[in-house]
């Protein structure tokens, strides 16, 4: 479903906080964090553990109260709504069946609660059910089924009413990696499907960057960054955003020269390498991000080649995952494609490296 389509069709909410503050003791979770959610928009908070992710869900989702700030649904406060009364979808970590009931059961459990008469009940289950694939299972209990279909289970459950909004918590950390592949694929199907707003959190980069419109990466209980995934990865704002998202390279150079829309650097071994510029930043040092897959293998030495020696690699099917020192000492990891003809490096073996300015970003 395109965009527009699902726009059409959207039963998401708007969420805004503004300036939500919550302290355990001399803690502060949640430190004056503002955010705008648009309507049917699938949001992501990521973080480390302990960076008042999970605070800022139950916050939202009323399991805790704020100590200050406000939060607003389409536009009416609810810091003072009950829980139960907020009508949101919840999918935790754990799956929180209900072991003696069947599958159809545990999805119609909302239904039943909410008052809904049988012949619609029944209508909605099935419907569920079907979106979520799990037809064939509908009188399974729990325990006759895996862990990724339980999962599938509590996701119906939480949507079958079809909230504005579905919270997520980690909903997936306790799949193997196969399998929380394939259900990430599926809880994006999902989404473009019924057109709830979606807050996912998660301390998986890989997950916020496969499934998320914008991902707002948190750290001591702030907002560091907030953007597409593209825009998060490319040009995170600062040195916490560029480690925690994926895999870097943080080279430390000197400014030599700014030539229009990009600047020569120096590294600390005498490479002089171009980037760009970004920032504001003229002159002095500057801390540059370089992801490992935009460092290319030259064939040889040359004037844009960088030679540097490598301290180990790693062969994992269609990638080369190489680290290596550069002549300053400075560790490099590189990420290439496996090219036919072309053996694994040993180590204490020569290369020569390179990348261009449009592969590296000028961290402020």
């Amino acid at each position: 479903m395109s965009g527009a389509a699902r726009a059409q069709g959207s039963i998401g909410a708007g969420i805004v906080l503004r300036d939500v503050v919550k302290n355990y003791g001399d803690f502060r979770a949640a430190d004056c964090i503002s955010l705008d959610i648009r309507p049917g928009e699938f949001i992501t908070l990521l973080g480390p553990s302990g960076s008042g992710k999970t605070t800022l869900l139950n916050l939202i989702a009323g399991f805790q109260k704020l100590d200050s700030g406000e939060m607003h649904v389409d536009g009416a406060p609810i810091d003072h709504v009950p829980t139960h009364k907020r009508g949101f979808g919840m999918v935790f970590q754990s799956y929180a069946l209900f072991p003696t009931m069947t599958v159809a059961q545990n999805v119609a459990f909302p239904l039943r609660m909410a008052g809904v008469d049988r012949a619609t009940a029944e209508r909605r289950v099935a419907e569920t059910l079907e979106i979520m694939r799990l037809s064939e299972h509908a009188q399974k209990t729990p325990s006759q089924m895996s862990g990724g279909q339980q999962q599938r289970v509590a996701i119906a459950r939480a949507i079958v009413r079809r909230p504005r909004i579905v919270l997520m918590d980690e909903p997936l950390s306790a799949l193997d990696r196969r399998l929380r592949e394939s259900i990430q694929i599926e809880i994006r199907e999902l989404h473009r499907a019924i057109g709830s707003t979606i807050l996912f959190v998660t301390h998986d980069q890989g997950e916020a960057l496969t499934m998320s419109d914008r991902i707002a990466v948190m750290d001591a209980g702030r907002i560091v960054q907030i953007g597409t995934p593209v825009d998060i990865y490319r040009h995170p704002q600062n040195r916490f955003v560029a480690s925690f998202v994926g895999e870097s390279n943080l080279i430390e150079a000197e400014i030599v020269q700014r030539r229009g829309a990009t600047m020569a650097l120096r590294n600390r071994a005498g490479y002089v390498f171009e980037a760009d510029a970004g920032h504001g930043i003229e002159v002095g040092r500057a801390t540059v991000l370089v992801r490992p897959e935009r460092i290319a293998i030259a064939d040889g030495p040359g004037p844009h080649a960088m030679p540097v020696t490598v301290t180990s690699a790693l062969f994992l099917g269609e990638v080369l995952r190489i680290e290596a020192r550069t002549d300053s000492g400075e560790t490099l990891l590189i990420r290439c494609m496996d090219a036919a003809g072309r053996s694994l490096p040993a180590a204490g073996e020569r290369l020569h490296v390179s990348w261009g300015a449009a592969d590296c970003w000028v961290l402020a």
